[in-house]
């Protein structure tokens, strides 16, 4: 009886120290996938049944102000009159979007909604560009396994704010990256997410998914993102993340 009124006691414990484990490692791989400077140039293929493969280029920025997130995308080559926009991310605000085209400094503000319009018209929703923290969500460990090999943490996250109903990650337990993750709203199995192991290459400090891939698992759309041209921390320049320069439509060559 005093075995089971020990091992009562103890799992608790167990369970929190885990879970407590896992957040360190979730906000790791979030900082990682958030936490640099980056300027990067972007292919988007996306497939959809009974069509033709449709292609898309653009330009993505990010850039940390404290304790602000900015992002911005251009897209197109990234010339003056092409079309853009600009987020702004503060933790417990509303996201604020501006979007501008052509070099007269028309921008805009534009509402977030609930953050599930597509980008591009591919299976990548707005919600899967904005940066995120552990503390954006309840966090339940569900085990172990294998994606190709590498050792993974399965996790269960249930954000506080946003278009899902919760998540299936598969977080790597070698490097601070995310290979697999399922999406679940209201309805059920919704999206998944899959970066293979191969294609995850380390930039100094930094590990960064080249390709990767989303699927809408309802519509059938298949998304594939490649990394063509990427600058990393000292080399993005600041002034390109102001309200500015965006509506002046300049993009530095990269």
């Amino acid at each position: 009886m005093r075995q089971w009124l020990g091992l009562l006691v103890l799992i608790p414990f167990l369970t929190g120290f885990e879970v407590s484990r896992a957040r360190e490692a979730l906000d790791l791989a979030y900082h990682n996938l958030y936490g640099a400077d980056v300027l990067a140039g972007v292919e988007l293929v996306v497939r959809e049944s009974g069509h033709e493969e449709t292609w898309t280029a653009f330009a993505y920025g990010r850039k940390r102000k404290g304790a602000e997130t900015r992002t911005l995308v251009y897209t197109g080559d990234g010339k003056r009159n092409s079309p853009r926009a600009l987020l702004f991310q503060r933790p417990g605000e509303r996201d604020r979007i501006f979007v501008s085209d052509g070099s007269r400094g028309q921008v805009r503000p534009m509402s977030a909604g609930e953050h599930r319009w597509p980008m591009f018209g591919s299976a990548f929703s707005y919600e899967d560009f904005r940066a995120h923290t552990a503390a954006d969500y309840r966090i339940e460990v569900l085990g172990t396994d294998r994606i190709k090999g590498e050792h993974c943490r399965v996790l269960r996250l249930r954000p506080f704010d946003g278009p899902y109903a919760y998540q299936l990650i598969w977080l790597s337990t070698s490097r601070p990256v995310i290979l697999r993750s399922d999406y679940f709203d209201s309805k059920g199995l919704w999206k998944r997410y899959s970066a293979s192991p191969q294609h995850v290459v380390q930039h100094f400090e930094w590990w960064v998914p080249m390709e990767d891939h989303m699927v809408d698992l309802r519509t059938g759309r298949q998304t594939t993102r490649h990394i063509r041209n990427l600058l990393i921390d000292t080399a993005v320049p600041d002034e390109i993340f102001t309200l500015t320069q965006f509506s002046r439509g300049r993009l530095p060559n990269f």
